[in-house]
């Protein structure tokens, strides 16, 4: 009697996964990812105008001004945008140690950042409600309470005063500072205010929507994020060090946020960038063929 060949191992889950497709799956996030690395250092070398756009047009900052996409009322909205999602992406990369995990937090992190997107669009108002956040309340003294303070989407204000007009100043500040003493067994947080840019319970867990002073700049932001992303794509494949990590729920999600980063970074700025370089492109050759139709016709 021929025996029963044997199941293939179970992966958590109860996904079963082949070592077969446990490679594929390695090879394939192995890939896809050096790829989007690759992708991600062209782009910011494309905007800093270090590379002649596959091999046409260079384009300096003034050209790339000239573009749709860098509409000036739709940088400062967008350069919000990527600079909170670069702030937010730092904490994933330290904290989690599995790759099914770190992408599942990450998934997360991108679908809240594509929600704010699509409440804050560059498309929409163009007024910076998070840049006109209160400076003064940048200085503010911490207060501590002791309800766990919700993780994201609120700004850490944290400060002393900038002088005191009597002693009275001094007495409040001494007594806050011995009353926060005796609460050090209570859980311990900042004051949990809000960006003034946040709708009435608009909230987020793992995109952090701090007020910001200032107008960030689109430039520096896109490749500052771009530095970021590469780190997030490294981390990744040191994660994924081996194939018996690998299962098909692993493969999928890779998949899903992998698609979710490429719709953020890619879509958009290479399709600006593929008809400024064929337009481009039109306008060398138009020139180029007038010095010589008008050599040979002279």
């Amino acid at each position: 009697m021929a025996s029963i060949p044997p199941l293939p191992p179970t992966q958590p889950g109860g996904l079963a996964t082949s070592p077969q497709s446990a490679s594929s799956i390695f090879q394939h996030i192995h890939e896809m990812s050096s790829k989007r690395i690759s992708t991600l250092d062209y782009l910011r070398k494309a905007h800093e105008g270090r590379v002649y756009w596959f091999n046409t047009v260079n384009f300096s900052r003034n050209d790339l001004m000239r573009m749709p996409y860098f509409d000036p009322r739709k940088l400062s909205r967008r350069a919000i945008n990527f600079l909170l999602l670069g702030l937010s992406l730092p904490p994933i990369l330290d904290v989690n140690s599995t790759p099914l995990e770190y992408l599942r937090v990450l998934h997360a992190l991108l679908i809240e950042f594509e929600t704010f997107q699509q409440v804050h669009s560059p498309e929409g108002n163009f007024s910076s409600n998070l840049v006109r956040a209160r400076l003064p309340q940048m200085f503010k003294r911490a207060t501590y309470t002791g309800n766990k303070a919700r993780r994201a989407s609120s700004a850490t204000e944290i400060g002393l005063p900038m002088q005191f007009n009597d002693s009275s100043d001094v007495k409040a500040m001494t007594g806050n500072l011995a009353s926060s003493a005796t609460a050090a067994s209570a859980v311990t947080s900042f004051p949990n205010t809000d960006s003034s840019d946040l709708l009435p319970g608009e909230e987020y867990t793992y995109l952090l929507t701090p007020s910001l002073p200032f107008d960030p700049d689109f430039f520096e932001t896109f490749v500052t994020l771009c530095d970021v992303l590469i780190d997030c794509y490294t981390r990744l494949i040191s994660l994924v060090s081996t194939p018996a990590v690998c299962n098909a729920a692993l493969g999928e999600l890779f998949t899903k946020t992998d698609t979710k980063l490429r719709k953020v970074m890619v879509t958009g700025v290479v399709r600006e960038f593929e008809d400024a370089s064929r337009g481009g492109a039109k306008s060398e050759i138009g020139g180029v063929s007038r010095v010589v139709l008008g050599g040979l016709l002279g």
